[in-house]
């Protein structure tokens, strides 16, 4: 499968909702033509909106360890931009919620993206069209201390760490780049937080558009 003329091919991963759904609408609209892959676990979450979509693909992103049907999916399908935007947290002290809470958001967050970047450079030559992966970090969490949220800022500032040093070895043949935005408006972030108390929470759309001209634009 070749590079379409008409446009970019990306693969969204984590893309049902949240930042993942408003980058794919950005990015038809800035590129009606291009091609888009959606990743996610409950891809039938958005059944009607997917109707005239012609790639959406149902994978559980911590899964990626023992299965390896997504990536063979990735080399089919030769995207020229990757973007991971899975992520989450459990919201709590974290001595109260369960390990295995836990265990899911440094998944999700970090394991997942580091075994992923690590796999495409080793795939490098399969993937001769792949020009950048975007993975999304968190302007708060990968930088300073996140109260209630432990276990997701630790795997924010794994990432970014991963991230800053690998931009440095600089030996794959794509671009890796790191968007980090604050806070926003999903239901992954709880109505009793303190973002959306205090107004702190900015729009997925928002956010998305900012990823596009930032990272992605021509």
């Amino acid at each position: 499968m070749t590079t379409s003329a008409k446009g970019h091919k990306y693969i969204l991963l984590g893309a049902s909702r949240g930042l993942g759904w408003a980058a794919y609408q950005e990015i038809k609209m800035q590129e009606p033509d291009s091609e888009v892959l959606l990743v996610a676990r409950k891809i039938d979450s958005k059944k009607n909106e997917l109707k005239s979509l012609t790639t959406a693909y149902s994978f559980d992103l911590t899964h990626w360890s023992k299965d390896d049907s997504l990536f063979k999916k990735i080399i089919e399908f030769q995207p020229t931009h990757l973007i991971y935007c899975a992520g989450g947290g459990p919201h709590g002290d974290f001595v109260t919620k369960k390990w295995t809470d836990h265990e899911w958001a440094l998944k999700i967050n970090f394991l997942t993206p580091a075994q992923m970047i690590h796999q495409l450079g080793q795939n490098k030559n399969d993937l001769k069209d792949l020009k950048s992966v975007i993975v999304v970090g968190s302007s708060i969490a990968e930088s300073n201390a996140d109260p209630q949220a432990a276990s997701y800022c630790a795997a924010k500032h794994a990432l970014k760490g991963l991230v800053a040093t690998l931009q440095i070895e600089d030996k794959t043949t794509f671009k890796l780049q790191l968007f980090s935005p604050g806070y926003m408006e999903t239901d992954l972030l709880p109505a009793h937080s303190w973002p959306r108390l205090e107004n702190k929470a900015e729009k997925p759309e928002k956010v998305a558009s900012e990823l596009y001209s930032s990272l992605i634009k021509p």
